[in-house]
């Protein structure tokens, strides 16, 4: 759902304001619950830099993606950029010695190929200008960003705890976006009950998809937690289909199918 929050708020008030207002509010209730378990007790200030470049890595991230969204079809950004998970797979699989069984192997083949199909809508990217192919531009760098993002979440997840990796990446990320923010001089618009409650809305399910997603690394490998985690993007498409009147091509359907199938074969393999 944050995909199809973000596309809407964002053609409202622009990226960046939505981008650091939702953080804002997340920053605030992840440091409520830091206050309240003590999960910083223990932690070293001198290893405040391991989330410093994450927070880089994930301002230049949503500063991308939500300005693609505020410009492109959601129905096919928002596929492109959920083979973010093919980068993580990889990262975990190069720094954390991670195996995957032949099934699981298959499974996420599976799950990239759906991807890749449902971004190949030829006949609509050919017929796009060129200030949306900025978005699609935007998206193959959000792809790469995102994915080293999330890869940085989990891992320090597993050394510091799930709390501790989300509160302290989104303190950094909203810091890097204030200071960006603040540089151009630009105030958060309060135009509508409407905007305020997508803000809101992007704080809780963006936050929370991430929270989740920690804790499955927890507890499994980052490579199935990230494979795992590449369908969201079928819930924009559908989104940008009923509401935004976007019209994908078969082979996006195709695609969409590819992708649960792969997910299902995963769990199965797993």
């Amino acid at each position: 759902m944050a995909d199809y929050s973000a596309a809407v708020a964002s053609r409202l008030a622009g990226s960046f304001q939505v981008v650091l207002g939702f953080h804002l509010l997340a920053v605030g209730a992840l440091g409520i619950a830091v206050g309240a378990t003590g999960a910083l007790d223990d932690f070293a200030p001198r290893d405040l830099w391991k989330f410093a470049w994450v927070g880089a890595l994930g301002a230049i991230s949503y500063l991308a993606f939500y300005r693609a969204l505020a410009i492109g079809p959601i129905s096919i950004l928002s596929p492109i950029v959920s083979a973010y998970a093919a980068v993580s797979l990889v990262l975990a699989v190069i720094v954390l010695d991670e195996r995957l069984s032949r099934g699981q192997i298959a499974a996420v083949v599976v799950v990239m190929v759906g991807v890749v199909l449902a971004s190949s809508d030829l006949r609509q990217m050919h017929a796009i200008g060129r200030h949306q192919a900025l978005g699609l531009l935007l998206a193959l760098v959000t792809v790469i960003a995102i994915g080293v993002f999330v890869f940085g979440n989990a891992y320090y997840a597993i050394e510091y705890g799930w709390l501790v990796s989300i509160f302290l990446a989104r303190s950094f990320t909203a810091l890097f976006l204030a200071a960006a923010v603040a540089r151009r001089g630009w105030r958060f618009p309060v135009r509508s009950r409407r905007l305020l409650g997508l803000v809101a809305l992007l704080a809780c399910v963006d936050t929370g998809g991430y929270v989740m997603f920690n804790i499955g690394a927890e507890r499994a490998e980052t490579s199935i937690v990230s494979a795992a985690s590449a369908p969201y993007s079928v819930i924009p498409i559908v989104m940008g289909v009923l509401v935004l009147g976007e019209r994908p091509a078969r082979v996006q359907w195709l695609g969409i199918l590819a992708v649960l199938g792969g997910v299902v074969l995963l769990g199965l393999a797993s």
